[in-house]
């Protein structure tokens, strides 16, 4: 059952990271350029864009937000928005337990959807099971330093804890439920006889 329901969040997670890729591509090989009053902004942002993590850096991410023995002060600056829901780091850590799940980023680690985000494939590893591959998983540079985003925590938790364990934060960030459809035909109309 296990398998089957990480199955289904990986897909799920996979496809919709995929819609929001292809709307974020410009048609000019994925470089922008930007003028008036919009430069003016941005450039603070861009001036400042951070360099990109290593796999090991976004592992290391990952392994803190999960490990139990990991003081809730150092957690709270693994996942965008942490620090307003400390219950999320004992609900993350219980799912892995329960599940047995590892995490694992693999390279490349590329540039994200802003100048303050990378995306990175993750592997999911249950026990006795080959891995599932997650594309597109988005890390956010807030504070100083690499987070798991909050769209990311939140979808993977509504996804694998009972809906009563779901931390008041994912609540109201809600993210769409994957659901596994139920393998339905449509029915098929014979033609009349002649």
């Amino acid at each position: 059952m296990k398998l089957t329901k990480m199955t289904a969040i990986t897909a799920a997670l996979g496809a919709a990271l995929a819609l929001s890729a292809c709307s974020s591509e410009d048609g000019n090989g994925g470089t922008t350029t930007t003028t008036g009053t919009v430069e003016a902004t941005d450039t603070t942002t861009e001036a400042a864009a951070p360099a990109l993590p290593t796999a090991d850096e976004l592992n290391a991410i990952l392994a803190r937000a999960t490990d139990p023995n990991v003081p809730l002060e150092e957690k709270v600056n693994t996942v965008q928005g942490g620090e307003t829901a400390p219950e999320l780091f004992e609900t993350m850590a219980a799912s892995q337990a329960e599940s047995g799940a590892q995490f694992q980023v693999v390279n490349p680690v590329l540039p994200g959807y802003t100048p303050d985000s990378v995306l990175a494939s993750v592997n999911f590893i249950l026990p006795e099971s080959e891995a599932q591959p997650a594309e597109n998983v988005e890390f956010i540079f807030e504070d100083g330093t690499w987070k798991l985003s909050q769209s990311w925590a939140c979808t993977l938790i509504t996804n694998t804890v009972a809906p009563e364990q779901v931390p008041q934060m994912c609540l109201d960030y809600s993210p769409a439920p994957v659901e596994e459809a139920p393998a339905e035909e449509a029915p098929v109309e014979e033609a009349p006889a002649q």
